[in-house]
């Protein structure tokens, strides 16, 4: 693993992306927090945009994980509930970790769909899936990640976590960098959680070196065995179209909610268990 050094050239001191150790130039810098005014670079290795290291994020996040600016946060889990859903049964996975999931909303939307879906998040409270933190399977079938990527501080390391199970399929959510200037909304300096932005190469660096293919599509990440089949990966691709996921929510919505019931039952069982 890169032994990743602390700032831009320090004296003698050279600056290597956090991801593949490649060296890194001075892209421009802007004004996070609306108070540090912080460097961003380009890899030359894996074509990613990173900031400086991230000295800051105790204070982009507070007491609460979920920025402010951040207004899209409860449709964005609609339109991720339709491209998980579709996704999990395409490739007939069920045992789901949603890592970085936030106040738990897509883990308990998934579960009233019967998606067997536990949620983690070091910064936030599980509100919507309080009882779901430990999984009742050793390996998740499916890993999910939704905006999440891009607040690693340190991918090598924090990237264990998404891939270590070696799950079937893998699909995150994030979006990708190809050359664009500081005024890219995706950068948002104001909440100073957005500190690392992978670009096309980056991505299929990841997958050579974690033993998937790659699909990127309408700003999904979809990682797959690469014995998956030409006409099975086609499918997925066209699920995660935007046309097809806003499609998906709509017919979502007529569905029976079937795991409400489930888990309820399965809360009172163990209520019951905790007050003998």
């Amino acid at each position: 693993m890169p032994n990743h050094c602390l700032g831009a050239v320090q004296g003698e001191v050279e600056l290597v992306c956090r991801l593949c150790a490649g060296p890194l130039t001075k892209k421009f810098n802007l004004i996070v927090l609306q108070k540090y005014t912080v460097d961003y670079f380009f890899c030359a290795g894996c074509h990613s945009l990173q900031t400086e290291k991230p000295y800051w994020l105790g204070e982009a996040y507070g007491e609460n994980n979920l920025s402010s600016l951040d207004t899209g946060a409860a449709q964005r889990n609609f339109y991720n509930l339709a491209a998980s859903y579709g996704i999990s049964k395409l490739f007939g996975v069920k045992n789901a970790i949603d890592i970085g999931g936030g106040d738990g909303l897509l883990c308990r939307l998934l579960r009233d769909y019967e998606v067997n879906c536990y949620v983690t998040d070091k910064y936030a409270s599980p509100v919507y899936a309080q009882g779901f933190t430990d999984p009742d399977f050793d390996k998740p079938e499916i890993v999910l990640g939704f905006e999440v990527l891009e607040h690693f501080a340190d991918p090598v390391v924090d990237l264990v976590d998404v891939f270590k199970h070696q799950s079937k399929v893998i699909l995150l959510s994030t979006e990708l960098f190809w050359g664009q200037q500081k005024d890219w909304w995706y950068l948002v300096p104001d909440s100073g959680q957005h500190i690392f932005f992978y670009s096309a190469k980056s991505l299929e660096l990841l997958a050579e070196r974690y033993g998937y293919t790659v699909l990127a599509r309408g700003g999904f990440v979809l990682f797959i065995r690469p014995d998956v089949s030409a006409i099975k990966r086609w499918i997925a691709g066209l699920l995660l179209s935007s046309r097809v996921c806003r499609l998906i929510k709509v017919l979502m919505a007529i569905l029976p909610a079937r795991g409400v019931a489930v888990d309820h039952s399965f809360q009172i069982e163990q209520s019951k268990l905790r007050h003998k």
